[in-house]
């Protein structure tokens, strides 16, 4: 009969890898949990709070940078109206930044980009606030 307290305390190098300990904030001391990497579609919808459409807007700005709304609605194939609620969704979190064209004939339009500081810095701190609102809803039970 086996039971959850029936914990394996041998763990090689090689087991120890494949659980993720000593990985990046893995201690030696905490019990080891077996958690599911998440995929990137994931990261987006849990950390960032992204959409779907959020999730290919922004892999449209990837791969056509400094695009207008109007050059990424007719890449993606969708209204602007719904591109810009997902541009403004992503410039919110910090994934992505837009910066001014001047027009010949006068006035501008805005061009978007991913965001320099889009690195380890920004998913960081975003999973700090995930966490601490994980945290908070389960101590509310």
């Amino acid at each position: 009969m086996s039971s959850r307290t029936d914990l394996q305390t041998d763990i090689s190098p090689d087991t120890r890898a494949e659980r993720g300990a000593g990985q990046r904030g893995a201690r030696a001391d905490e019990p080891e949990l077996a958690v599911k990497a998440p995929d990137r579609e994931e990261v987006f919808r849990t950390v960032f709070g992204l959409g779907e459409q959020d999730v290919r807007t922004y892999d449209a700005v990837v791969e056509v940078t400094g695009a207008t709304t109007s050059e990424l609605a007719d890449h993606l194939d969708r209204d602007r109206s719904n591109v810009n609620r997902s541009l403004k969704r992503l410039r919110e979190t910090g994934l992505v930044t837009r910066g001014r064209r001047l027009l010949d004939e006068g006035g501008h339009v805005y061009q978007y980009y991913v965001a320099d500081d889009a690195s380890e810095d920004l998913v960081a701190r975003a999973i700090d606030r995930w966490r601490s609102a994980a945290l908070d809803a389960v101590a509310s039970e």
